[in-house]
């Protein structure tokens, strides 16, 4: 076993467990937005409530459209698939994913300030993904010239 399969399969374990955590807080959505309006945020009016449970919920969906394509990416890396372009196509949805996600948070921004950190950190974390993913698509194009020259 390479030293590289050890983290695909760590990365791929946790990749699952994240899957699980937000599957939980999906069903306790309601109980968490509740605690978050009234505790953190400091609102009580039902429609503040309600659009924060909102958020929340669009945010999830962002969440698994980050999640299943990064255990689909790192399957295929573990198939020794690295540079090809399905893992450049899923880092795009990664990154469209993450850019919905910050939209929903500035979105939950305007309920509760605490957003708009989420928003931010979403943000950064999509260019950082589309950083790698422009890499990525860089080594494709140079890999197919090589293979052309040989």
């Amino acid at each position: 076993m390479r030293y590289d399969d050890v983290i695909l399969r760590w990365a791929k374990i946790a990749t699952v467990l994240f899957t699980a955590m937000a599957v939980v807080a999906d069903v306790f959505g309601v109980v968490i937005t509740k605690y978050i309006a009234y505790c953190w945020a400091g609102v009580f009016d039902l429609p503040s409530v309600i659009g924060l449970t909102t958020v929340f919920y669009i945010g999830t969906v962002g969440g698994y459209l980050v999640l299943i394509p990064l255990f689909l990416m790192l399957s295929n890396m573990s198939k020794d698939k690295v540079f090809d372009r399905a893992n450049t196509k899923l880092m795009a949805i990664i990154t469209l994913a993450l850019v919905g996600i910050a939209v929903d948070c500035t979105v939950g921004g305007f309920i509760w300030n605490g957003a708009w950190i989420l928003a931010i950190v979403a943000l950064f974390m999509a260019l950082v993904v589309l950083s790698i993913r422009v890499v990525f698509a860089k080594a494709i194009t140079m890999k197919e010239e090589m293979d052309l020259t040989i």
